[in-house]
């Protein structure tokens, strides 16, 4: 049984439920039914129920949601409606309904392994990334065997999942999270430099690409033996966590994932952190962290530790936290939309009296940075970094 097939339920059960539309990022900015939860769930339900069909205004509409997972996370019984959607979208593809941004995005995908460009041998990154290029391959064509480890090194029990969005938007980022790790006295090898963890395709609802992907990782964990895997990005730990078990592909036994927040925060004594000079301060919760237990709460414990006091907290955060079209592909199908969340997110944080925005993920990092509108944003492993105790 499809997933899509499996998930029918879900759409019939929330097409008229409204108990969760206040919790949508994009409901809040669009003021629009179509575009929130029960709105999508609607729409797949007419479709199959032979009331509307798939056409380019029912696509775009689909295309719109954001994966924030924030409807699941505020959902009474817990329903997976965002998991749903996603099945929704790999069926509009399977039936070659794809938008054409869509397809641009696997061509790179397959081209380069990441939507930026090609990560080299030698880790300069190149200019690949222009969003105008397209690449005609051959669907069946598999992604680059981008290599993963980048230490003499090999042996190590840990790897620090880099992704792409790190390596292409925020090198910066990776030395960082070496740094903090060597204070801890963990050895963590460079896994996933510069490739994608295979949520893009995933939520674009290119599974087939996705799988690929998502086999490539799981192999290269498998050969190397490794028992932690520590993402950089929340995105990429829902990636392997959460959305490989939906492609039916599973991580190797005795492999744990968590996020370099998480281990920080669980870091005890052995990560000293000197506070830095007061400064207002708020904090961005990236996306996907609401899907990962205790990912919010371990953040602001690391982000009081640096700035020596708590957040300026903007309304909506934690279980409320606003996607800024990171997610959800919408950068790729709907950048307007994108660009309306991320300034909606500065707005938002400029209102706290904040001057300063933190957050942990390097891809939220990087785009808010380019709507920050005069407001200083800082990555939280940069921060933490350069406040350890006695510069270790």
């Amino acid at each position: 049984m499809s997933k899509f097939i499996e998930y029918i339920p879900i759409y019939e059960g929330d097409r008229y439920c409204l108990m969760c539309a206040q919790a949508c990022p994009v409901r809040r900015v669009t003021k629009n039914e179509a575009t929130s939860p029960h709105g999508w769930a609607l729409l797949v339900a007419s479709v199959q129920r032979g009331m509307l069909q798939w056409d380019t205004e029912s696509v775009d509409t689909l295309y719109r949601c954001a994966d924030a997972g924030n409807c699941q996370g505020n959902c009474a019984t817990n329903r997976p409606l965002p998991y749903a959607i996603q099945a929704a979208r790999e069926e509009v593809v399977r039936l070659g309904y794809a938008p054409a941004s869509v397809k641009v995005v696997e061509a790179k995908l397959r081209a380069f392994g990441s939507p930026y460009g090609d990560a080299t041998n030698d880790e300069r990154r190149t200019t690949n990334a222009d969003s105008s290029l397209v690449i005609r391959l051959d669907a069946s064509s598999h992604p680059p065997r981008i290599p993963t480890n980048t230490r003499d090194d090999a042996s190590s029990s840990s790897v620090l999942f880099v992704g792409d969005a790190a390596y292409f938007l925020k090198p910066e980022i990776v030395p960082a999270a070496e740094t903090l790790l060597n204070a801890l006295g963990v050895n963590a090898t460079r896994c996933a430099v510069g490739q994608s963890s295979g949520y893009l395709p995933y939520t674009l609802g290119l599974w087939d690409t996705a799988r690929e992907f998502a086999k490539s990782i799981v192999r290269d964990l498998e050969s190397s033996g490794v028992t932690q895997v520590i993402a950089l990005s929340p995105q990429d730990a829902h990636a392997l966590k959460n959305v490989y078990a939906e492609l039916g592909v599973n991580l190797p036994d005795g492999v744990n994932v968590s996020t370099l927040v998480d281990v920080l925060a669980n870091a005890g004594e052995k990560l000293k952190i000197e506070p830095r000079a007061p400064q207002a301060y708020t904090f961005h919760d990236a996306s996907q962290s609401i899907r990962l237990k205790h990912h919010a709460l371990n953040a602001r414990v690391l982000a009081t530790q640096a700035f020596g006091a708590e957040p300026r907290e903007m309304l909506f955060r934690e279980s409320l936290a606003a996607s800024i079209g990171t997610s959800g592909g919408l950068q790729y199908t709907h950048p307007a939309l994108a660009e309306n969340l991320a300034r909606t997110r500065i707005a938002e944080a400029k209102a706290t009296g904040a001057e300063i925005l933190v957050t942990d993920d390097p891809l939220d990092a990087a785009t808010l940075e380019k709507y920050a509108d005069g407001m200083q944003v800082m990555n939280l492993y940069q921060l933490l970094a350069e406040q350890l105790a006695n510069g270790r």
